[in-house]
């Protein structure tokens, strides 16, 4: 088992608050290619953005139904330009600048009715994660739904993936979202406990099983990343860790136990590798966001 120690926490004290910098249950983290942290801070209703060192930079939204405002989001991609959030409850996705500026609000709350020749696309049940795509397109997992949508840039709905299942290609509660280097697209696929491995054309092609995510709780979301050498880091939120795999599935190596201290993790559910392989970790049970160095460092 690694230890890796802490380069940077976000909200050290550990202490949920509503103030700027301050954070409640962030359930999600991302590195921008502009070098700052962008965090998911669920329990806010909002979204936050830090540099590396931990400095609050800005922030944006506030509790509501109404364009702009939240209810916990869970998910965030960040882009050259934009800043897409999975709106968990709203149902939605939501389109920024980076500077937190309005542009878009994608979907509704719904589910597909069996006659519905468009598989009901467009529709949404507590969208967990969403995936920036090298080519610009967007993926969503539609997680009520047990299935995976995908958008273009403009929020153009153009096709579902998945259904409700257990074969290759089908989901049960699906939660995270990660590309690789080579465009291999993974998903945490939670209660059939599993991660599916998909082509960049979005084929499902293979599929491992993960021995965790046991619970059906509402903490139990798990996420995945990537590293520059396609390894896929998976965190297990009620196991208090993060498993590490090859990318064919091997077993590498796993970090992390209960705790508040600097070494522990409370409920640990989105993650985010930087382009230089620092992993970034929303550890929601202690309201903060960890920062670690690169854990394969020289390969």
């Amino acid at each position: 088992q690694l230890a890796p120690s802490a380069n940077v926490i976000l909200n050290a004290a550990g202490i949920a608050g509503p103030g700027a910098g301050a954070l409640s249950s962030p359930r999600n983290v991302a590195a921008g290619p502009d070098g700052l942290i962008y965090v998911a801070d669920a329990g806010n209703h909002r979204i936050q953005v830090f540099d590396r060192d931990g400095t609050f930079v800005r922030g944006w939204g506030g509790f509501g139904a109404a364009p702009g405002q939240f209810n916990e989001p869970w998910g965030l991609a960040v882009g050259e330009e934009f800043v897409y959030v999975a709106d968990t409850w709203n149902h939605r996705i939501q389109k920024f600048s980076l500077d937190g500026q309005l542009l878009g609000t994608f979907g509704a709350s719904g589910s597909p009715a069996a006659d519905d020749p468009t598989g009901g696309l467009g529709l949404f049940f507590g969208p967990r994660d969403v995936l920036l795509l090298a080519d610009g397109r967007l993926l969503v997992t539609d997680t009520g739904n047990h299935r995976l949508q995908l958008l273009d840039a403009d929020g153009t709905f153009l096709s579902v993936i998945g259904g409700f299942g257990n074969e290759l290609g089908q989901f049960n509660e699906p939660v995270g979202l990660a590309a690789a280097p080579d465009g291999t697209v993974y998903v945490a696929d939670t209660w059939n406990g599993r991660i599916q491995r998909f082509s960049p054309e979005l084929f499902a092609v293979g599929e491992w099983p993960v021995e965790a995510w046991d619970s059906q709780s509402i903490n139990n979301k798990p996420y995945l990343a990537t590293d520059s050498e396609g390894r896929v880091y998976v965190s297990d939120p009620e196991g208090y860790r993060v498993l590490i795999f090859s990318p064919t599935g091997a077993y590498l190596n796993r970090f992390g136990q209960f705790g508040s201290d600097p070494a522990g993790l409370g409920l640990p559910n989105g993650l985010a590798v930087a382009a230089d392989d620092t992993l970034w970790v929303a550890d929601a049970g202690n309201h903060r966001v960890i920062g670690y160095p690169a854990l394969f460092g020289g390969e």
